[in-house]
């Protein structure tokens, strides 16, 4: 297979190109190409027979308390790149602001935290919980069935999640 390829070589347009600059456009294909797989498990998934690269399963948002205009959202996020990946934030056009909080014990109390990262190993997955780690929403005016948040990592990479409204009565995070 590999001696085809070598007899073919000169009739491919690439094979006109000096070798630096065909080496040169391969890397930038395969990095881009490389950065491209993170969708989520929740229907919107690439469509190819490769797993996606970052998976986003459970996303649920809290409804609004009456007379409140913030609230959570919860996830559990599955990286399957081969290298780790960090978690920096959220937006989304449907809340003022997105914060990453975590709850802590803090002199016999649980006190709600930001949180400025997470690090996600390659293979392994982090869930958002209340209780735990979770995403504050605020000024949100409404929500309707669902809600999209895009989680935002250091590479630069922004994956769009849909995360489907459930109502729960009382407080917490």
């Amino acid at each position: 297979m590999f001696n085809d390829l070598r007899i073919r070589k000169s009739a491919h347009p690439a094979s006109r190109l000096p070798a630096s600059r065909f080496l040169l456009a391969l890397g930038i294909f395969i990095a881009f190409t490389a950065c491209g797989g993170a969708t989520t498990d929740a229907g919107t998934g690439s469509g190819t027979a490769a797993a996606p690269l970052l998976v986003v399963s459970n996303a649920k948002v809290r409804g609004l308390l009456p007379g409140r205009n913030m609230t959570a959202a919860y996830f559990t996020l599955k990286n399957n790149r081969p290298a780790a990946v960090t978690l920096i934030g959220a937006k989304s056009a449907a809340a003022g602001k997105v914060e990453m909080h975590t709850v802590e014990m803090v002199a016999e109390q649980m006190r709600m935290r930001p949180l400025t990262e997470v690090l996600i190993e390659s293979g392994q997955s982090t869930t958002f919980i209340s209780g735990g780690h979770h995403l504050m929403l605020f000024e949100v005016a409404d929500i309707q069935a669902s809600m999209a948040i895009t989680l935002q990592f250091t590479d630069g990479t922004e994956l769009p999640v849909e995360f489907s409204k459930v109502d729960i009565a009382g407080g917490g995070h």
